[in-house]
């Protein structure tokens, strides 16, 4: 096995991280499957897994924390600046941390079928790895999930969790087709609702339906299929139930269920060419079924339940509001539930639809908007950046899908949105399994024949600029542009927010080829600092709480103002890590 060259610089000077299972954490390129390196890919096994440095959290009040990703190859590299002991009213940036807006429910990915058939097909270590990947706190620390509620086109076959026909009473209601030895869909949530706790983290969950039993609808299919009968009849009662036990059913198992979307993606597409469950309604039959079965059903049996409508495409955001209009029915929704779908990767001067979440906002502000689904390679080919995976176009795929996520979930975020849900958590080489033939891209990809290794690609890495930082709780704050710099910043995406521990976090993406030299002021705590945003670069900043000045001074005497993270260990600790380092990277080489 290979190691990346800067890996091999540190393992030299002894300063390899050591994780808590025994595995080296820096970055290795080279791919046993493969038999290569993958270019900017961090492939992960047994032996060696990056991580996400902790360093930030004993930032001194006279340096700021940057975590950044680019291009270039740095995968949430740490370093530090220096802070000015001033404000600079001639700044690029200026955040005004008094002026606030909403506040964040979350970031995360969706526990799909395929997600957990892949995490369980790796080795038992090479699991734990993956789901500390996303959820422990040298990972990604993500805040939110969704759950499918049963089958969807990344299964392996179409199921649901009641097929005893005109069962209306939902007595024959079961989820053990989630449970081990069928599935691991519910252990890996599980899983990861540990990895979560024991990271100070909470897990926020949702959940959604793709399509109700077979016996509920029109044509005896469950593809782009119709309810029997109206909201209010027997067969949409009988839908409401179905939800209501599979939210008793998981919380039996320890899970709790915070949302529910009404129903994914309830429209048809018109060009749409490959068709998996999905049942249609338009939104005048969304507000019946939320006002004479859903919301007064909910409200009864869970009455803390978030209920989330449209979970479709950004676009249709605006004429979607049927259960927004109708006094009764909106007495039972808390948010509003958008995909991205419709940004075409940004390809022919797509703008991702963010001016209609500020005109939802500005006319529903009490309504949250959370984004539910998105995922990369779900195009055709010659497309934006295409369809399906592909590891190893870096410059035009891999690379530019990262950048994508990094696009919607700024925008997004600045145009009201609470949170961002990626689709899959994991998924193989190939995009699947997929019973649909709908291959698409993750984060993560998983070598399903050797179960020994898996792949963090570009987005894995954008995701965590944002889901390790903007905690539940954080606020958006305003974040202005002087004139002089607006040129300059046309193509540099951002964002801002206060943690609810008054850390002020600003998450910049430069999407130019060229690098920026931007001046930052912050307004209300009278500090200043100069940063280089490289070109095709995603940069986490953060400032430490400021409310006192005097805090940590000393440790800032010692602070390196652009120091690459390393490992904070005992003299006794640091021989222990030299050892074991000469040992594997010895046995590692081929």
């Amino acid at each position: 096995m290979r190691l990346h060259p800067f890996a091999r610089l540190l393992s030299a000077a002894g300063v390899l991280l050591v994780a808590r299972h025994g595995v080296v954490a820096s970055c290795s390129s080279w791919s046993t499957r493969f038999q290569q390196d993958i270019e900017a890919v961090c492939v992960c096994n047994v032996t060696h897994c990056d991580l996400v440095s902790t360093e930030y959290l004993s930032l001194s009040s006279s340096h700021v924390g940057l975590f950044q990703t680019s291009k270039a190859g740095d995968r949430l590299a740490y370093s530090t600046l220096e802070i000015d002991n001033s404000s600079d009213d001639a700044a690029d940036l200026i955040v005004d941390s008094k002026t606030t807006y909403q506040e964040i429910i979350g970031f995360g990915g969706a526990f799909t079928d395929a997600a957990a058939i892949n995490v369980y097909l790796m080795d038992s270590d090479v699991q734990q790895l993956i789901v500390d990947a996303y959820f422990s706190d040298t990972g990604l620390q993500y805040s939110l999930g969704r759950i499918p509620i049963a089958s969807t086109d990344f299964s392996g076959y179409v199921y649901s969790y009641n097929p005893s026909v005109d069962d209306f009473a939902m007595a024959n209601f079961s989820i053990d087709v989630d449970k081990d030895p069928l599935s691991n869909k519910l252990g890996l949530i599980q899983r990861a609702l540990n990895e979560t706790s024991a990271a100070s983290r909470n897990l926020t969950l949702f959940a959604s339906s793709w399509a109700p039993p077979v016996w509920m609808t029109t044509s005896n299919t469950t593809l782009n299929c119709e309810m029997k009968g109206y909201p209010g009849g027997e067969y949409w009662e009988a839908l409401a139930l179905y939800y209501s036990k599979f939210i008793d059913a998981y919380e039996a198992e320890g899970v709790p269920i915070w949302g529910l979307t009404t129903q994914n993606e309830p429209t048809k597409q018109e060009l749409a060419t490959k068709f998996w469950q999905s049942l249609r309604f338009n939104t005048t039959t969304e507000r019946d079924f939320i006002k004479r079965d859903l919301g007064p059903l909910m409200e009864q049996n869970h009455p803390n339940l978030k209920i989330i409508i449209l979970d479709d495409q950004k676009d249709l955001l605006l004429d979607w509001n049927a259960s927004l209009l109708d006094e009764e029915a909106r007495s039972y929704v808390s948010g509003v539930g958008v995909h991205w779908y419709k940004n075409l990767d940004f390809a022919f001067g797509t703008t991702g639809d963010f001016d209609d979440l500020v005109t939802f906002h500005d006319k529903y502000p009490d309504v949250f908007i959370l984004a539910t689904e998105a995922c990369e390679g779900s195009l055709v080919k010659g497309l934006g950046t295409g369809v399906g995976t592909n590891l190893f176009d870096y410059s035009n795929i891999t690379w530019q899908r990262g950048e994508n996520y990094a696009r919607d979930v700024i925008n997004d975020l600045a145009s009201f949105a609470s949170g961002w849900t990626d689709w899959n958590l994991v998924l193989n080489t190939t995009g699947g399994p997929n019973w649909a033939d709908n291959q698409v891209d993750a984060p993560i990809l998983v070598d399903e024949e050797g179960g020994a290794e898996f792949y963090k690609q570009p987005m894995y890495y954008v995701m965590g600029h944002f889901s390790k930082f903007l905690v539940p709780g954080s606020l958006q704050v305003q974040l202005n542009v002087s004139n002089d710099a607006s040129s300059m910043l046309e193509n540099v995406d951002r964002v801002a927010f206060l943690t609810p521990d008054d850390q002020l976090v600003v998450v910049l993406s430069n999407r130019d080829s060229t690098e920026k030299s931007i001046r930052m002021s912050l307004q209300a705590e009278e500090r200043a600092v100069t940063l280089v945003l490289p070109a095709n670069t995603v940069q986490t900043v953060l400032f430490p709480d400021l409310s006192s000045r005097s805090e940590g001074s000393e440790a800032s005497a010692t602070a390196n103002s652009s120091s690459v993270a390393s490992s904070a260990c005992s003299p006794i600790i640091n021989l222990v890590v030299v050892l074991i380092t000469t040992v594997l990277v010895a046995s590692f080489r081929s």
